[in-house]
């Protein structure tokens, strides 16, 4: 099973490790409205989750950060 990451979790690791962008989980919301994000409903929605109850699929994450110019590698590890 692959590694799934929440909206507010992807927003808070892009804004603490780039010096010249903050992204908020709206950005990330717009990206899965445009259809570039495919994401998951996170069932039960339980607080801890952020505004919004969706989580996406680690390797997709990363092809998609690669192409908007993110070192997805480094912030996001295989190994965390």
């Amino acid at each position: 099973m692959g590694k799934y990451y929440t909206v507010s979790t992807i927003a808070q690791r892009l804004s603490v490790h780039s010096r010249s962008r903050v992204v908020t989980e709206d950005t990330v919301y717009r990206w899965i409205r445009q259809g570039r994000l495919q994401v998951e409903r996170i069932t039960g929605n339980s607080r801890g989750y952020g505004k919004y109850p969706y989580q996406v699929e680690s390797k997709h994450l990363k092809s998609v950060l690669i192409e908007l110019g993110f070192d997805a590698d480094r912030l996001f590890p295989d190994n965390d």
